[in-house]
């Protein structure tokens, strides 16, 4: 099945080149790395006065923002297999052992 066409609307049928020094590029990757944003979805966002998300966040803290969330997501499922008595405890201990340990990293790195 193919897959359906979209509004015409919704299309980007345009094209905007613009000419940037090698530092001006440096810059616009910055900002849009704080934001969370590729640089054409800043430069599009802030030319047509779009508002920028609203949590700025650095690179660093971004990388342990994800990290955490798969550690979210790690602990979810120990708990769904606990409950549903598919784990072994030994094997149970041993996943949130390694879970805390990595947690303690995250810490002390957010302390630096």
């Amino acid at each position: 099945m193919a897959r359906p066409k979209s509004d015409i609307t919704v299309l980007k049928l345009f094209q905007v080149n613009i000419r940037l020094t090698c530092e001006e590029q440096l810059l616009l990757e910055e900002y849009s790395k704080t934001y969370g944003l590729s640089v054409v979805e800043y430069v599009r966002k802030r030319a047509l006065n779009k508002q920028l998300p609203k949590h700025i966040i650095s690179p660093i803290n971004r990388e342990l923002l994800i990290e955490l969330s798969r550690i979210g997501n790690n602990v979810n499922q120990l708990a769904k297999r606990n409950n549903q008595n598919f784990l072994d405890k030994y094997v149970f201990n041993r996943d949130l052992k390694e879970l805390k340990d990595i947690l303690n990293l995250i810490k002390t790195e957010l302390l630096k």
